[in-house]
This record gives C-alpha cells, sequence and structure tokens, in this order.
C-alpha cells in the first residue's frame, strides 16, 4: 500500500509541474499577444501621420505649381513690356534727333537773319520732343514719377533707357499692385514639400520595421520552448523600441 501510495504521489508530482509550467506558458502568451497589440497600433499610428502629413505635402505642391505659373506669368508681362518699351524708346530717341536737327536748322536761320523761321523750326523741336516725352511715357519707357517736371518741360536731350532698372521698376509695381499676391516663392514650397515627403517615407519604413516586431512577437507566441519564446520576444522588444525612439525623435515629430 505504502508503494502503491508512493507511485500515486510521485505522479502527482510530475502531473503538478506540467501544470504550473502550463500556467506561466499563459502568462507569456498573454505578454506577447498584449506586444503584438502594442506593436500593431504603433505601426497604425505611424502610417496614419504619414497620411497626415501627405496631404500637407499635395497642398505644398499646389502652391508651389500655383506660384511658379504666376512667377512666370509675371516675369513673361515684364518682359513684353520692356520689349515695347524698348521699341518706343528707340521712336522717342529718333523724334529727340529730329527734334535735334531743327534745333541746328533754327540756329542757321537766325544766323542769315531769318528769325521767323528760326522760331518756327524751335517750336517744331519742343513740340517733337514734348510729343516723344509724352509717348514714352505712356508706353512705360519711363516711370511717370521718375520723368517728373520733364512732362511739362521736355529736356533738350534724350534720357537714358536702363533695362535692368526698368526691370525692378516694374517688378515693384507688380509686387505692389491691388492684386498682387505679395512675395512669391515657390522654391519654398517645392522645398517644403520635398521635406515633407522624406518624412512619409521614412514613417512608412520605421512602420514596416515595427510590422517586423510583430513578426518576431509572432514566433514567439507559437514558440513551445521557453527559452526560445524569449529570445523572439526580446529581440522583438528590441526592434520595438529602436523603431518607436528613432521615428519620434526623426520623422513623428516636425
Amino acid at each position: 500500500m505504502h508503494r502503491v501510495s508512493g507511485v500515486i504521489s510521485g505522479d502527482d508530482d510530475v502531473n503538478g509541474a506540467p501544470a504550473a509550467a502550463a500556467g506561466v506558458s499563459v502568462r507569456a502568451k498573454w505578454t506577447i499577444a498584449f506586444l503584438i497589440g502594442l506593436a500593431t497600433v504603433t505601426a497604425a499610428l505611424f502610417t496614419w501621420r504619414a497620411a497626415q502629413i501627405g496631404s500637407t505635402a499635395a497642398y505644398d505642391d499646389r502652391q508651389s505649381i500655383s506660384e511658379t505659373v504666376r512667377t512666370e506669368q509675371g516675369a513673361v508681362e515684364r518682359t513684353i513690356a520692356i520689349a515695347a518699351a524698348a521699341r518706343e524708346y528707340v521712336r522717342y530717341r529718333a523724334d529727340y534727333g529730329v527734334a535735334a536737327a531743327l534745333d541746328r536748322e533754327a540756329a542757321r536761320l537766325a544766323a542769315a537773319g531769318s528769325e521767323r523761321l528760326a522760331d518756327v523750326s524751335r517750336a517744331e523741336a519742343a513740340a517733337l520732343r514734348e510729343g516723344a516725352t509724352r509717348r514714352a511715357a505712356e508706353a512705360g519707357v519711363f516711370g511717370r514719377v521718375t520723368i517728373g517736371s520733364e512732362l511739362l518741360q521736355p529736356s533738350a536731350t534724350p534720357r537714358p533707357f536702363d533695362i535692368k532698372a526698368r526691370r525692378r521698376a516694374l517688378e515693384a509695381e507688380q509686387s505692389t499692385a491691388l492684386d498682387s499676391p505679395g512675395k512669391l516663392n515657390p522654391s519654398g514650397f517645392a522645398q517644403q514639400a520635398d521635406d515633407i515627403r522624406r518624412r512619409v517615407n521614412g514613417l512608412v519604413r520605421f512602420a514596416f520595421v515595427i510590422t517586423f516586431a510583430v513578426l518576431l512577437y509572432t514566433l514567439a507566441e507559437v514558440s513551445t520552448r521557453r527559452r526560445t519564446m524569449a529570445a523572439f520576444a526580446a529581440a522583438g522588444i528590441a526592434v520595438y523600441i529602436a523603431a518607436v525612439v528613432g521615428c519620434i525623435a526623426t520623422y513623428f515629430i516636425a
């Protein structure tokens, strides 16, 4: 009887050990399941963040394109205006040339004693200069502010035409117009869009890294040996922490 009872008690010890081991295994599997859920949620959070800032990149792209079109349109308008001003300046110089010839003719007539004819030549020269100056101002060859009182009393010699200065003046006029969008910076928006796309790509890469951590957790969950489970779980935790810390430090927060 004692032997039989001893065998029975020995069986109880043997059966008790697996029961305890099974209890630890269940707790470990619940822990692994929690880690899988946490990693899945984190990967989804990174993906959501990538989609959120990706919409900002799309807006920056549209803004960059819009401002590029406006910049090019302004440049074309300035080029056309300067070309028209240059053509009008040629006419302006030609009129001044004729006026100078009339002045010389008036001097010759005055020297010959024909003062009346000399006055007529001088009047024609003055009318030519006044008309040339007015047309040049209306055509935008010279700004009305810069040409000043010459509209009432033109100068005896033609004004020079500085293309670069006129281009800068046109740029100033365009930037201060009532319908002006202000200072355009298409390259700045393009750079912002590129930076955001790099952040989106970084977030997606880290989401894939966390997916790899989920794979390690899954291998730990299906493992039958405690050491194998612990090794896979530890590797998954290391990958997860590295991905989370790296992503938050570089791409998650602007």
